[in-house]
């Protein structure tokens, strides 16, 4: 099988040739700069320049050296700045999102420094707090057509990459978590009002984007974190209340734009979720968190191996930074056994490869994913 035809048998859980595999394919599976540093120096490897594909974390577009070592299978797609996107750079390197969010620079990312929306809010205040992005503004999609369909021939399969927050996390970025939390109990209207604002401009932007490179990609990836290390932010009681529609709606318009299978990304716990988030329509989850709670490869193997594919797993909060070679080999081989087994699975780190991770653990991995898959 060529990477396209694996990745689609997989993805429609049929077993492969070979698992399919990804590194960088996504912003959230890929490597930090400092990581992809460290990793060509410890293979004698020149220094590559790199595209920097999520500023916030510090992601950057895998090179060309590492894509081929090892047999990656994903190309990928993003839309683009608009022209009228003047970047407000301060003098300490902080810089405004498109929501006007203050995005400050840490030793190894970006955090987000205030919330445009807290305190005392009325509905209409809304649109005059926060600043929202024309998802029709031009420049978005300058080349991306030919880019999509150069892509597509390439025999690999084609990401549509995460390019704007889902409605839950956006409300938490924008009103902050005390404030947007409490408003789902205490204004549920003004919630409401937030989460459909928020969600207009994304679907704004999947159809820019999908108008584009629809007919051409393979998978279309939106992230929305629900998790925490010990279970859902919100109860599955509050999700099918609050956010699942918005889940859906943004789903469904996406499918009227492209036949790619939707890839939802959520860190954390999501495993009491997950049944209302496969009704919402996504066909991936990433990144497999296996350390949370009830993320067991097996028990998400069992329960939900017949309407998901998995995509991640590799534990990066503790085997990849603190184990030795020979066990993060052994997770490797163990997640390829266990979720790869009839399809239905990606192997990929369990989220971004951070700085000062050993670069001979990186290269473990992806080794044995190589030699097991």
């Amino acid at each position: 099988m060529i990477s396209r035809e694996r990745v689609i048998t997989a993805l429609n859980h049929k077993q492969p040739d070979k698992t399919p595999i990804s590194l960088g394919s996504t912003i959230v599976d890929g490597l930090t700069s400092r990581a992809k540093d460290a990793l060509e120096d410890y293979l004698g490897l020149p220094r590559t320049k790199y595209l920097i594909t999520h500023k916030p974390m510090g992601t950057v577009e895998t090179p060309k050296n590492l894509i081929e070592r090892y047999e990656l299978d994903f190309v990928t797609v993003r839309l683009k700045a608009p022209w009228n996107n003047p970047a407000h750079i301060n003098p300490d390197g902080s810089y405004y999102d498109d929501y006007g969010c203050l995005m400050v620079p840490c030793e190894y990312y970006f955090d987000n420094m205030n919330r445009p929306l807290e305190g005392e809010l009325e509905i209409e205040d809304i649109l005059k707090k926060a600043t929202w992005p024309d998802a029709y503004a031009p420049g978005r999609t300058d080349g991306l057509k030919m880019e999509a369909k150069a892509l597509a021939a390439s025999g690999k399969a084609v990401v549509a990459d995460i390019m704007c927050g889902g409605p839950f996390e956006q409300a938490l970025w924008l009103r902050g978590w005390e404030d947007f939390l409490c408003d789902l109990y205490t204004d549920p209207k003004l919630a409401e009002a937030l989460l459909d604002k928020i969600t207009e401009v994304d679907i704004g932007l999947w159809d820019v984007f999908l108008s584009e490179v629809g007919e051409h990609v393979d998978v279309v990836c939106q992230g929305d974190d629900l998790g925490m290390q010990d279970r859902s932010i919100i109860s599955p009681e509050m999700y099918r209340k609050y956010i699942k529609k918005y889940h859906k709606r943004m789903y469904d318009f996406i499918k009227t734009k492209t036949k790619a299978k939707i890839f939802h990304h959520s860190c954390g716990s999501v495993h009491e979720l997950l049944p209302d988030m496969i009704e919402a329509g996504i066909d991936i989850l990433n990144p497999v968190q296996i350390r949370a709670a009830n993320m067991e490869p097996e028990r998400l193997k069992k329960d939900f191996g017949d309407s998901l594919t998995f995509w991640g797993g590799l534990d990066t909060q503790h085997m990849l930074p603190f184990g030795s070679v020979e066990e993060v080999e052994a997770q490797a081989r163990h997640l390829i056994d266990v979720l790869g087994d009839g399809g239905g699975y990606v192997f990929a780190p369990g989220h971004n490869v951070q700085a000062l991770v050993p670069p001979k653990n990186i290269d473990a991995m992806m080794m044995a994913a190589v030699k097991y898959r």
